[in-house]
């Protein structure tokens, strides 16, 4: 029987966590200086999702880690179908926690800014490409670090609960808010995704059910502010 140190998929907890202390760092800084040297909002937005997967996936190949089945990538249809329900549900828990974060918190500035950015990016067709890209590549590479690097990493050495409380809050935590509010609800979807992750282990489900999520939730933000 091969113990955590003798496995070569194991991950130490604390690489682990180093690496995503260094993804943090290093996302803001390249995605800051994009949108400063181009003004593009759109280009920083893509490109900012995917910085966020480019440490721990960097990790992962100079460790020689067989990433299909540290994550569970299996594109199976019961895990695609189970990835589009879950991403239904998310958005209905989503719209129920934050009527509750603003009711208890207020109205956040960080996310109505964000929302107002959202809504003038898409009103032309390159802009509207962009948001749609953010939400898939979302769901590709914030499932991929939180849950399927972070989250494993962790479970290989502590309890379930511990993996999943750490994870959620380096999720939310990148989804920075000074009024908190967006930080919290944040918190609240890692929990949920953690628990889908840590139930039947398929970065496929998850990545598909948090894209989903983004795009039903870009969809309706545009419905209720038309395009013009």
């Amino acid at each position: 029987m091969q113990t955590p140190v003798q496995d070569k998929n194991y991950i130490p907890p604390l690489d682990a966590v180093l690496v995503i202390i260094v993804t943090f760092f290093f996302t803001i800084f390249i995605s800051a200086t994009i949108i400063f040297l181009s003004s593009d909002i759109s280009t920083g937005l893509v490109i900012g999702e995917i910085l966020i997967a480019v440490p721990p996936l960097a990790y992962l190949v100079y460790k020689q880690v067989d990433m299909k089945n540290y994550f569970g990538a299996y594109l199976k249809i019961r895990f695609i179908l189970m990835g589009l329900v879950l991403g239904f549900g998310l958005l209905l828990l989503g719209m129920l926690l934050s009527s509750i974060a603003i009711l208890i918190l207020g109205e956040s500035e960080a996310v109505a800014r964000a929302n107002e950015q959202l809504i003038e990016l898409s009103q032309t067709p390159h802009g509207l490409a962009a948001a749609i890209a953010t939400c898939i590549l979302a769901g590709i590479c914030e499932e991929f670090t939180f849950r399927g690097f972070l989250q494993n990493s962790i479970r290989g050495k502590y309890s379930a609960k511990t993996a999943l409380m750490i994870s959620s809050v380096a999720f939310a935590l990148f989804h920075f808010d000074p009024q908190g509010i967006y930080i919290a609800t944040s918190f609240a979807m890692g929990l949920v995704l953690g628990y889908i992750y840590n139930r039947w282990h398929s970065y496929t489900a998850n990545a598909i059910a948090h894209a989903a999520y983004d795009l039903l939730a870009l969809a309706m933000l545009l419905a209720l502010y038309p395009v013009m």
